[in-house]
């Protein structure tokens, strides 16, 4: 491709909140994680224990110390907010451990397409990006007052374990709005850098699975989510919430999954079709003289016959055979809820109630 005229000066671009706390704390991504956890739970528990409405740990009839079932609401509710902190402070860096492949991935003028990926969202998002925050954390104050009961009023629900609920739902529903203002930013770029730049060479598809490891990437990241939203099914009288917000979050993966994928399998498709094309003219070309008994011809014919069939065979998917191995891994990801439910009880049983393991 030949430069026609000046290029645009590349647009400036700001980073979330999240990523320049996790870039600046000492913590590392885990320590940071178990840090959000431990004070949104952490609060959730004082708030409990001070406003006993309900308690966090009561005792039942049976004179056995227990918790109320709020405190795994809360739980749960912690750990998506935990989760969705750490993926708006790590996403960035996830892109940027892929911009040497992907610019190996792509020609020489594509570079500066893909260097941008890794940077933060363009600052002309970011009114859209801020507005959605708002906007999800209105909606979150607006669902505590849907929940709050009319006959106890607010400053009843204030003085309660409400108090918590008003305080996380807000930055929960802010968190998830902008995220997926940031899915839908992410997936046009992703397919703008593909269907600008991108040119298939057959010989060289392997440099394409870095595509596949973007998608798989960011699909990992909701379909984690979408686990720990299923801790929600262990109570059906929470499943109205968590059906709709699970088939949102899983949703959010498919979608950020196949914006990475589809347009380089259509872009691969493509190549191999023209490919065979070219090959087939050539084919026909040979094939009378072949017929003829002409030696060069046959030979010739023969050549093609193998090419067609290499090039019939080459994979149509920017998938390793690891990566795909990888992805039937991530199908496992909805067993953790099951697992990590039967392991909080019995650990509440041992440490709380002092039953067995």
């Amino acid at each position: 491709m030949t430069d026609t005229g000046p290029q645009a000066e590349p647009e400036a671009r700001f980073d979330n909140i999240e990523y320049i706390v996790y870039q600046r704390s000492p913590f590392g991504m885990v320590g940071n994680s178990a840090l959000v956890f431990a004070l949104t739970y952490g609060l959730y528990v004082l708030i409990a224990q001070l406003t006993q409405s309900p308690p966090f740990l009561y005792q039942n009839a049976a004179g056995d110390w227990v918790t109320h079932q709020v405190s795994w609401i809360a739980f749960v509710l912690s750990l998506i907010l935990t989760a969705a902190v750490a993926f708006a402070g790590s996403a960035k860096g996830r892109w940027e451990t892929e911009v040497e492949d992907l610019a190996r991935a792509l020609p020489e003028h594509g570079r500066s397409a893909a260097e941008d990926l890794a940077k933060g969202a363009p600052v002309s998002w970011r009114t859209r990006y801020y507005g959605l925050f708002w906007i999800g954390f209105v909606f979150g104050i607006l669902f505590n007052f849907a929940l709050m009961n009319p006959a106890d009023g607010i400053l009843a629900y204030i003085n309660s374990v409400g108090l918590w609920f008003l305080i996380v739902s807000p930055l929960l529903f802010g968190t998830g709005f902008r995220a997926g203002m940031d899915v839908a930013r992410r997936s046009r770029e992703i397919r703008a850098v593909i269907a600008g730049y991108l040119d298939v060479d057959l010989f060289h598809l392997d440099r394409l699975s870095v595509f596949g490891r973007i998608g798989l990437r960011a699909a990992r990241s909701w379909m984690i989510m979408a686990a720990i939203l299923l801790l929600f099914m262990l109570d059906p009288d929470q499943l109205w919430i968590a059906l709709p917000t699970i088939l949102a979050t899983a949703a959010g993966g498919v979608f950020i999954l196949t914006s990475a994928l589809n347009p380089v399998h259509r872009k691969i498709c493509a190549a191999k079709a023209a490919e065979l094309d070219r090959i087939h003219e050539e084919m026909a070309r040979v094939r009378d003289r072949a017929l003829a008994g002409e030696d060069a011809a046959s030979s010739a014919l023969a050549g093609l016959t193998d090419y067609e069939i290499w090039v019939a065979q080459r994979p149509e998917w920017p998938l390793s055979t690891g990566l795909a191995t990888r992805f039937s891994l991530y199908i496992l990801l909805p067993i953790l809820p099951i697992v990590g439910s039967y392991l909080f009880e019995k650990l509440a049983d041992q440490f709380v109630t002092g039953g067995p393991v």
